[in-house]
């Protein structure tokens, strides 16, 4: 009798904790308001998150373009609660002047409610030794040290509303599978955001990463992954291309790349949810993890031992080829 008295007794508990916990991840503040500068608005999340932020929060929105097209197109759909900017994150002159345009924006003493970076560029896939230095500084340069250069600059308004940081990072940054110094930069993205979340909350501004799966936005488009993966493999020398076994097995990792990109998920709003739960949560999450793919393989695999799924990974990739292998050369027939 006692041993079920125990049972119900952390049942109970158990039951009590998992209803608190829910109520409390559905507490939210009122933002309305609010001023929120989001980058990479061109298309994709940020395109999506201001939409989302002027249509349902009623959010000053400051949405940062790579281009004058992108600005158009967004103030089209748009109201007048949305004030696009351009900013090259890769650029500290555009960052700056990005700054400049900002201040002119915001009310004195109301300062940033929410810096969202999203903005980033993918990289060419392919494997680590065939890329240039000057293509692996690029993608750090946009993805790694824009997110610090944009941060760094508008910390002080963030600081003034005691608003909050939310970085872009993936998936991959836990569990680094695709050939891509994207994933190397991303995890830069998320040591940097650990290192500044502890300095941060002295001055009362918190910090926040999305870590999401792949997604079917502009950002993986088939075609240019294929053009950036061919030119990587014509400019490889014979004896290179020879020894990774030729023309067919390039046709090979093709498809593969092709069958992966194919498998992204078209729930954008998966992640934008997890920009506003940052942005509006009276207790946010340090982390959020967009999707199965990220809760289910990412993370998982990031917290198993090495041996393990290195052997796991290995296996499947090595079935993958020889299928895709198989399917190769039997359309060369």
């Amino acid at each position: 009798m006692e041993d079920w008295s125990s049972v119900l007794f952390v049942l109970i508990t158990v039951f009590i904790l998992v209803i608190t916990f829910w109520l409390l991840d559905r507490m939210f503040i009122d933002i309305t308001g609010k001023y929120v500068l989001i980058t990479g608005c061109d298309s994709g999340f940020g395109n999506l998150l201001a939409r989302r932020l002027d249509n349902r929060r009623g959010c000053h929105v400051i949405a940062a373009c790579l281009t004058e097209a992108g600005m158009r197109d967004l103030g089209s759909v748009t109201s007048s609660m949305v004030t696009t900017i351009l900013m090259d994150i890769g650029s500290n002159e555009s960052i700056l002047s990005a700054h400049d345009h900002v201040l002119s924006i915001i009310p004195r003493g109301k300062g940033l409610w929410g810096l969202v970076n999203n903005a980033g560029i993918i990289s060419a896939m392919g494997l680590p030794h065939w890329h240039s230095r000057q293509e692996v500084s690029h993608v750090m340069e946009v993805n790694l040290l824009g997110t610090i250069d944009v941060t760094n600059t508008f910390f002080p308004l963030v600081r003034e509303a005691k608003g909050r940081v939310v970085n872009v990072s993936s998936g991959l940054a836990l569990f680094p599978t695709a050939g891509s110094y994207y994933a190397v930069s991303k995890a830069g993205v998320e040591a940097y955001s650990d290192f500044i979340r502890t300095s941060m909350q002295l001055s009362g501004v918190s910090v926040h990463i999305i870590e999401p799966g792949s997604c079917k936005t502009s950002f993986l488009n088939l075609q240019t992954t294929k053009d950036s993966l061919r030119r990587l493999w014509n400019r490889l020398p014979l004896e290179e291309r020879q020894d990774f076994g030729g023309e067919m097995a390039y046709k090979t990792l093709e498809l593969t790349l092709a069958q992966a990109l194919a498998m992204a998920s078209p729930k954008l709003h998966l992640v934008t949810d997890a920009m506003e739960h940052a942005l509006r949560a009276r207790f946010p999450w340090r982390r959020y993890l967009p999707g199965l793919e990220a809760k289910l393989f990412y993370k998982v695999f990031s917290l198993l031992p090495a041996f393990f799924t290195d052997f796991v990974f290995g296996l499947a990739t090595s079935f993958l080829s020889k299928q895709n292998l198989k399917k190769v050369a039997d359309s060369t027939i």
